[in-house]
């Protein structure tokens, strides 16, 4: 069974991927908020995110990279529902969007056909091997690739990993991963090595998906880790 997410205010919306969604097993989780989005995206394992960034055109990009740095939801597929214009799907695109449909010519065939299409890669990235850090050996795999980190990096994957799905900010990493005090270090230390801890471990580190950020909230690790 397959997981939907869908965030729209269009009730025609919902009509159309429920149609499209027919022929698979598949549960759609349907909500009309980001809020309330990113709430199911932390209660539920989901496979596909559809944005109807029609509905919210005032701030659609935005919204579209706020979805990508909810944790969990860095390797759910995402497909987003745009504008006609040419511009608008570029925008998505850009902003970490998997595949794009116009909202005006929308049906349900041709979203089904999307819908398969994105969930074939959803499950290809969900059967590949997670996250595994290894606490004596202090060695890490990820997608059955191992990866060499500095003690440094290791010990800062291990505090995201022992909270994962929760963002820890830059002071409470220099008190858990550098041992200094309250209210003291420099948050620049914090960047650099999340910095460098990205060119490691992300396909596209200006995109990250495994440890991501958000402003003023600070770094969460956003993949399933297995801690052995």
């Amino acid at each position: 069974m397959s997981v939907i997410a869908l965030l729209t205010r269009d009730t025609t919306v919902l009509a159309v991927l429920r149609e499209a969604a027919l022929e698979g097993d598949h549960t759609i989780l349907a909500v009309e908020t980001p809020e309330a989005l990113s709430e199911q995206v932390r209660r539920f394992t989901i496979e596909l995110i559809i944005l109807d960034l029609a509905s919210f055109a005032s701030d659609s990009e935005l919204l579209c990279r706020r979805v990508r740095t909810l944790p969990r939801a860095s390797q759910s597929a995402l497909l987003c529902l745009v504008s006609g214009s040419a511009y608008a799907i570029a925008q998505a695109l850009d902003a970490g969007a998997d595949d794009c449909l116009r909202r005006a010519t929308l049906n349900a065939r041709e979203l089904a056909a999307r819908l398969r299409a994105l969930l074939r890669r959803s499950q290809r990235v969900a059967a590949a091997a997670p996250l595994i850090i290894y606490s004596n050996e202090r060695a890490i795999k990820l997608n059955g690739r191992s990866v060499e980190l500095t003690p440094t990096e290791f010990d800062l994957l291990e505090v995201l990993s022992q909270q994962p799905g929760e963002y820890l900010t830059a002071t409470q990493l220099l008190e858990r991963v550098w041992n200094y005090p309250p209210g003291s270090g420099d948050p620049a230390l914090v960047r650099n090595h999340v910095r460098n801890l990205r060119r490691k471990l992300e396909h596209d580190p200006d995109r990250p998906r495994v440890v991501t950020s958000a402003h003023g909230r600070g770094y969460t690790l956003s993949v399933d880790a297995q801690r052995r």
